[in-house]
């Protein structure tokens, strides 16, 4: 009798197809992500609380800006959700309203907004500012200081309505005003007087101060003890501006024309540990006026840092940039838009400004749009927005449109840019982000 072999290879097919076929077992179900999004709108008062700002609603849309819910603020001015998607496309629209401005819309626009971050929106509502927890003073300030054989600019950190020059040794600083919590601390602001000596050399002083509660009535007198460094700038320099950030507050704004080769700084205040130099500049390229519109580009440079000169050093692109300030050609009249020609700019942000109507009233309406998005992509103004369509939509009459286009040393991609703006850190000078940032501008007024 013959014997029938089987070969080991042909053994093993056998033995795999004989046996239980992978689609038989069951497919362990995906785990579902899901992210909890966070708003909180504010509206912050004359001295720094801030109160829940609840007349704002978001929009959460989809790719091409159609919406797909509707989110109202509670009475905490928040706004929250799940959602299944990392990133989201969402509008907030806001009532806002702005010194004697009548009531009108604030609407903000984030295209692919990181969902697990918590988000925030300034609300701009004078009408609503609640000022119960403030206390708040409105004097006069005079300093007494070395003498001067001319004052020819003054500076504070506070506003004031404006200044006088008493005599050579004496500066009055008219009709400031400070706030503070009540039962608070009053905020720190300094008080500066630039001119020039008997031989017209450049002088300055300066005086910080927290104290208002020992003077209750009449004049604030204070005496300057500050007195500022000569630092040597590295030429040739651009014309720049510079200033001091201490906690929220700008001190010493000083203008840096390009042909000098030094600026008077002050560096041995109490609070100098604390301090940022913060110098932007700036080159404008276009500027034109007409009798139907005005346009203007422009590149700029901020550097920020604990360290003077190195933030001295700002130096604005002086390359002109690929950008239509004619025709606006990288806008398209269905909302596509393309900067990618301005190379190496991952955000843009693009702000419409209305000549808008109420549509009961029929009186006007002031009504801002700020998109923030990539490089190209489409505008939320492309689609409706839902629950205001008669007041705003891709046709309705535009007097203002800017252009931002924004690049940071620190940021990689687009995703962290987004992160920064739809964050609470756009206040904070010191972030990152703002250290060293260059930005291509466009503005255009119909």
């Amino acid at each position: 009798m013959k014997k029938h072999l089987i070969s080991p290879l042909l053994l093993a097919f056998f033995i795999q197809g004989c046996g239980s076929s992978s689609s038989d077992t069951p497919e362990k179900p995906q785990e579902t992500i899901e992210y909890t999004f966070s708003l909180t709108a504010q509206l912050t008062n004359d001295c720094g609380v801030a109160n829940a700002f609840t007349d704002v609603e978001l929009l959460l849309q989809d790719e091409t800006w159609q919406t797909l819910s509707t989110h109202k603020a509670d009475e905490n001015g928040e706004i929250s959700f799940v959602t299944e998607s990392e990133f989201i496309n969402y509008t907030l629209v806001a009532k806002d309203q702005q010194g004697s401005e009548a009531e009108g819309l604030n609407v903000v626009s984030f295209y692919q907004a990181n969902s697990a971050t918590p988000s925030y929106y300034q609300a701009q509502f004078d009408q609503g500012l609640d000022n119960a927890s403030c206390e708040c003073v409105t004097k006069d300030v005079q300093i007494s200081h070395r003498t001067f054989a001319e004052q020819i600019s003054v500076t504070s950190s506070t506003n004031f309505s404006d200044w006088t020059v008493i005599d050579n040794k004496n500066t009055l600083f008219e009709g400031i005003k400070v706030c503070r919590r009540l039962e608070g601390t009053w905020p720190l602001n300094s008080f500066s007087i630039s001119g020039t000596d008997i031989n017209q050399k450049s002088i300055a002083v300066a005086r910080f101060t927290d104290d208002y509660e020992s003077y209750n009535t009449g004049t604030l007198l204070l005496a300057a003890d500050e007195v500022p460094d000569d630092a040597s700038l590295v030429m040739p320099h651009q014309n720049f501006n510079t200033n001091q950030i201490i906690g929220s507050s700008i001190h010493f704004p000083t203008f840096v024309d390009k042909e000098d080769d030094s600026l008077l700084v002050f560096t041995t205040h109490s609070y100098i540990s604390e301090a940022y130099y913060q110098s932007q500049a700036s080159i404008t390229f276009d500027e034109r006026d007409s009798v139907v519109r005005s346009s203007v580009v422009k590149t700029m440079h901020q550097i920020i840092s604990t360290d003077a000169q190195t933030s001295f050093a700002v130096k604005a692109n002086d390359q002109r940039p690929s950008i239509d300030d004619i025709g606006i050609g990288e806008i398209k009249s269905d909302g596509s838009y393309d900067y990618s020609d301005v190379v190496g700019f991952p955000m843009a942000v693009i702000s419409y400004t209305f000549l808008s109507f109420d549509p009961i009233t029929k009186l006007l309406m002031p009504a801002k749009w700020t998109f923030y998005g990539q490089e190209k992509g489409i505008l939320a103004i492309s689609g409706p927005l839902t629950g205001y369509e008669k007041i705003i939509d891709i046709n309705t009459r535009k007097e203002a449109i800017d252009v931002r286009l924004v690049k940071s040393v620190v940021a990689d991609n687009y995703s962290d840019y987004i992160k920064y703006y739809q964050g609470d850190s756009t206040t904070d000078m010191s972030n990152d982000f703002v250290k060293n940032i260059n930005e291509v501008l466009l503005n255009i007024n119909y």
